[in-house]
C-alpha cells in the first residue's frame, strides 16, 4: 500500500510540474512520456494582463493541487515530501509574483491616465490659461511654487529610484539566465539517457528545473514592469513639474497680493500665536506640578538611609519629567520669538511685492533677514542634536527595561514612565524644528525676493547706495581713545597731514639752512646740526597735530608702557616665532599630517601641526613635541612630501665563477615576485664590480614608504628570497677570503682527518675556483 501511495504521488508530482516561462496545461503534460519534451514557446502575448492574469490562474491550480499531495503524504519526513514542500513553496513565490505585476499593471494604468490628464491640463493651460479668476491671488502664487520647489527636490531621489530598478532588472535577468542553463543542462540529461531505471529521476528534475525556471522568469518579468513604472512616473512628476512651471510664469504676470491678503496671513499668525501662548500657560501650570514632585522625590531619596532603586528610578523619572517641561517652556517662547519674526516678514514682503519701500531700507532688511537666517540654521542644528541626544537616552533606557526579566514591578514602572518624559520631550523637538523649518523657509523667500528687488534697482538708487556705502565706511568707528571714537576718517587725514608734514618739514629746513643760517657766520657743521635739529623739532609737532587730530592721547606713550611692550616683546619673541612658523607651514605645507619627516635624528610621522609645536610619532611609538621655528631652521627631510615612492637598494655578492646572468635574472626574479615592490619604475639589477672576494651586484627598485620600517622588511624579504634561490641554483654568497702563505724552517705535519659534507662543498668550490692548497706561495701576495 505504501509502494503504490508513492507510485501514484510521484506520478502526481511529474504531471502537475511547471514548464519554463510558459508552462503546458496539465492534460497536455499528461499525454507524453518522460523522456519527451514539454516545454512549447507560446506566441508573445498581445495582452500583458490577460496572459498574466492566465499564468496565475494556472498557478494557482498547481498550488492546489500540490498542497493536496502533500496531505496525502503520510511520511512527512520522507523523500517525496521534501520535494512537494519545495514545490509548494516555488508555486507560492510563483503565485505572489504574479500577482505583484497584476498590481504594477494596474499602477501602471493609473499613471497612464495620470500622465495623459496632465497632458490635457498643460495644453489647456497654454490655449486658455490658469482656470483660477484674475487678478490672481498671491496666495495661489505662493502654494504653486511651493509644489514645484517639493517637485524639483524629489529629482534626485526618482533618479535614485530609476537606477536601484535598474540593477533590480539586471540581477533578475542574470538570475533568470542562470536558471535557464540549469533548465537546459536537465533536459539535455533526459534527452541523452538510455538507461529506463534513471528516467523518473531526471525527468523529475527536469520538471524541478522548470519551475524553477518560471519564478526566475515572474521575477524578472516584475522588475521590467517595475522598471517601466518608475520611468512613467519620472515622466508624470518632470510634466506635473512643467504644468506648475509654466502656471507659475503665467500667474506671475496678473498677481496681486492686497492689504486683504496679508490680513489674512497675519490672522494666521495671530491664531497661532494665542495657541502657543495657551500652550505656554499650560506647559508653566504643569511645570509647577512638575517641580513639586521633584523636589519631594528629591527629599525622599536624601532621606533614604538606603538609596532603594525604585526611589532612584522615581527621582530620575521625576527629573526627566520636570526638564521635559522646563524645555516646553523654553521651546514655546522660541517659538512665539519666531512669530513675531514671521509677522515681520509678511509685512516685508508685502511692502517688496508693492514696492512701497527705498532700495536702501530693502538691503537693511537684507542684512537683518541674512542674520535672521543664519540663527534659524544654528538653531535647527541645535534642536536636531538634542533629538539626537534624546533618541539615544530613550534606547539606553528600552535597553535597560528588555535587558532584565528580574527588575522590579515599581523599578520597571518607574523606568517606563522615564521612557514616557523623553518620548514627551522628542515630540517637543520635534515639533520645534517642524516650525523652524517652516520659519526658514518663510524668511529664505524674502531673502529672495529682496535679492530681485535690488537687482532691479536703476542707476541713481546704485549710485547713492556706492555712496552712503562709501560715507558709512569713511565714518566707521574703529576704536575709541577716553570716550573719543577714532574713525577712518581721522586715520586717513592723520596720515595724510603726517605725509604733507614730513614733506614740508623737510623743505622748509632745507630753505632755512640754505638763506637764514649762513647770515650767523655758523659752519657747515653746525648747520648740518641745526639743521638736523629744526627737522626732528617741526617733525614732532606734526606727529604731536596728527595724533591729536585722530584723538590718540599721548599717555599711550608713557615710558611705563613702552618698558612694558619692550619686556612683552623679548619675553614672547619665542612664542611669536613658533606661531608665525606654524603659520608658514600651514600656508605653505613643506610637511603635512601623516608625512614621514626626518629632522636630524628625529624620524617619524607627523600627527598634528598646532600653533606652537608639531607633534610627531617615533617609530618607537612616542610622541615627540618639536617647537615649528625648527622646521624652518633646519634641514628636514619629508620623504613623503611630493611622493610616498622610495628608491632601495640591496647589494649582495656571489663567489667568482658564478653566471652573472643567471645571478641578474634570479635576483630580478626575486624582486618581481614580491608584491609591495612597484612595477612602475621598473627594477634595475646592476653588475656593480669585481671585488676583491666576489661579483658585487645591485638590484634598485621602488617602494611606497609610509614608515621606515616598510623599506626594511622589504628589503629583509627580498634578501630572504634572493638566498633561497641562490641555494636552489647552486650560486655560492661570497664571503671575505684571504691566502695564507708559511715560511716553515721545517716540515709541517700534515694529519688527515674526516670532513663533513659541507666542509668538502667548500673545499670543492675553493678548489674549482681556482684557490691554491694551504701554504703554496703566490706571487704578487
Amino acid at each position: 500500500m505504501t509502494g503504490a501511495r508513492s507510485f501514484i504521488l510521484l506520478a502526481l508530482l511529474l504531471c502537475t510540474s511547471a514548464g519554463d516561462a510558459s508552462p503546458l496545461p496539465v492534460a497536455a503534460q499528461s499525454q507524453l512520456s518522460p523522456g519527451q519534451e514539454t516545454r512549447q514557446t507560446d506566441p508573445p502575448p498581445t495582452d500583458l494582463r490577460a496572459e498574466t492574469t492566465r499564468k496565475l490562474e494556472e498557478a494557482k491550480a498547481e498550488l492546489e493541487s500540490a498542497r493536496a499531495a502533500l496531505k496525502a503524504v503520510a511520511d512527512a519526513g520522507s523523500d517525496i515530501a521534501r520535494r512537494l514542500n519545495e514545490k509548494v513553496n516555488l508555486l507560492t513565490k510563483v503565485d505572489l509574483l504574479y500577482g505583484q505585476i497584476l498590481a504594477a499593471l494596474d499602477h501602471a494604468n493609473e499613471l497612464g491616465l495620470l500622465k495623459t490628464q496632465l497632458g490635457d491640463d498643460l495644453q489647456k493651460l497654454r490655449s486658455v490659461g490658469p482656470a483660477e479668476s484674475r487678478p490672481f491671488r498671491f496666495s495661489l502664487l505662493e502654494s504653486l511654487r511651493d509644489q514645484a520647489e517639493t517637485e524639483s527636490s524629489r529629482a534626485s531621489s526618482r533618479a535614485e529610484v530609476i537606477s536601484a530598478a535598474e540593477e533590480s532588472l539586471a540581477r533578475a535577468k542574470l538570475q533568470f539566465e542562470s536558471v535557464e542553463k540549469n533548465r537546459r543542462k536537465a533536459k539535455e540529461l533526459l534527452d541523452s539517457n538510455t538507461v529506463e531505471s534513471l528516467k523518473p529521476a531526471l525527468a523529475t528534475a527536469l520538471q524541478d528545473a522548470r519551475l524553477a525556471s518560471r519564478v526566475a522568469n515572474a521575477e524578472k518579468q516584475l522588475r521590467e514592469v517595475e522598471l517601466a513604472n518608475q520611468r512613467l512616473e519620472d515622466e508624470v512628476r518632470k510634466l506635473q513639474l512643467a504644468f506648475l512651471q509654466e502656471k507659475i510664469v503665467l500667474v506671475a504676470k496678473d498677481v496681486r497680493f492686497t492689504q486683504e491678503g496679508l490680513d489674512e496671513r497675519l490672522a494666521r499668525i495671530d491664531q497661532e500665536e494665542l495657541r502657543l501662548k495657551q500652550e505656554l500657560d499650560l506647559a508653566q501650570a504643569d511645570f509647577s506640578i512638575r517641580d513639586t514632585e521633584w523636589l519631594d522625590a528629591r527629599r525622599r531619596l536624601e532621606a533614604s538611609p538606603v538609596k532603594e532603586p525604585a526611589l532612584v528610578e522615581e527621582f530620575d523619572a521625576r527629573t526627566l519629567a520636570r526638564r521635559s517641561k522646563q524645555r516646553e517652556v523654553s521651546l514655546l517662547g522660541e517659538q512665539l520669538q519666531a512669530l513675531a519674526d514671521c509677522r515681520k516678514a509678511w509685512n516685508r514682503r508685502f511692502a517688496i511685492f508693492n514696492e512701497t519701500v527705498q532700495a536702501p531700507t530693502v538691503r537693511e532688511w537684507g542684512n537683518e533677514n541674512r542674520q535672521v537666517l543664519a540663527q534659524l540654521d544654528r538653531d535647527i542644528r541645535i534642536n536636531s542634536a538634542r533629538i539626537t541626544e534624546i533618541r539615544k537616552d530613550e534606547a539606553t533606557i528600552e535597553g535597560r527595561i528588555q535587558g532584565s526579566a528580574e527588575l522590579e514591578p515599581d523599578v520597571k514602572r518607574w523606568l517606563q514612565r522615564q521612557a514616557q518624559h523623553l518620548n514627551s520631550m522628542l515630540g517637543v523637538y520635534r515639533g520645534t524644528v517642524d516650525r523652524l523649518e517652516s520659519t526658514r523657509k518663510l524668511h529664505g523667500k524674502l531673502q529672495n525676493e529682496i535679492a530681485e528687488q535690488v537687482a532691479t534697482t536703476t542707476w541713481s538708487e546704485r549710485i547713492d547706495y556706492a555712496w552712503n556705502g562709501i560715507v558709512a565706511v569713511w565714518n566707521y568707528e574703529l576704536t575709541s581713545i577716553q570716550d573719543s571714537p577714532i574713525t577712518v576718517r581721522k586715520i586717513v587725514i592723520g596720515i595724510v597731514l603726517l605725509v604733507v608734514g614730513i614733506f614740508l618739514c623737510r623743505r622748509v629746513v632745507d630753505w632755512i639752512a640754505r638763506r637764514f643760517l649762513p647770515r650767523f657766520g655758523l659752519n657747515e657743521g653746525a648747520v648740518a646740526a641745526i639743521q638736523s635739529l629744526l627737522f626732528y623739532l617741526l617733525l614732532l609737532t606734526v606727529v604731536m597735530i596728527s595724533l591729536r587730530i585722530v584723538n590718540v592721547s599721548l599717555t599711550a606713550f608713557t615710558i611705563l608702557g613702552g618698558a612694558l611692550a619692550i619686556g612683552i616683546g623679548f619675553g614672547s619673541q619665542n612664542i611669536v616665532n613658533n606661531f608665525i612658523s606654524g603659520l608658514i607651514l600651514l600656508a605653505e605645507r613643506p610637511i603635512r599630517v601623516g608625512d614621514l619627516v626626518q629632522l636630524d635624528d628625529l624620524v617619524g610621522i607627523v600627527e598634528h601641526i598646532g600653533p606652537r609645536s608639531t607633534r610627531v610619532r617615533s617609530p618607537e611609538n612616542v610622541d615627540i613635541i618639536v617647537p615649528n621655528s625648527s622646521f624652518l631652521e633646519n634641514n628636514v627631510i619629508n620623504w613623503t612630501l611630493t611622493d610616498d615612492r622610495y628608491r632601495a637598494k640591496i647589494s649582495v655578492g656571489v663567489v667568482y665563477g658564478s653566471p652573472s646572468r643567471e645571478v641578474i635574472r634570479l635576483i630580478r626574479k626575486a624582486i618581481d615576485e614580491h608584491g609591495r615592490i612597484l612595477p612602475k619604475p621598473e627594477p634595475i639589477i646592476l653588475f656593480e664590480d669585481f671585488g676583491d672576494n666576489a661579483l658585487i651586484f645591485e638590484a634598485h627598485f621602488w617602494v611606497r614608504m609610509r614608515r621606515i620600517m616598510d623599506r626594511r622588511l622589504i628589503q629583509s624579504d627580498v634578501r630572504s628570497r634572493i638566498d633561497s634561490l641562490f641555494r636552489e641554483a647552486a650560486i655560492v654568497v661570497a664571503f671575505p677570503q684571504r691566502d695564507v702563505h708559511l715560511d716553515a724552517n721545517k716540515p709541517i705535519p700534515v694529519q688527515i682527518v674526516e670532513q663533513n659534507e659541507s666542509a668538502g662543498n667548500r673545499d670543492s668550490d675553493a678548489t674549482s675556483q681556482g684557490e691554491p692548497p694551504a701554504g703554496e706561495e703566490h706571487e704578487g701576495s
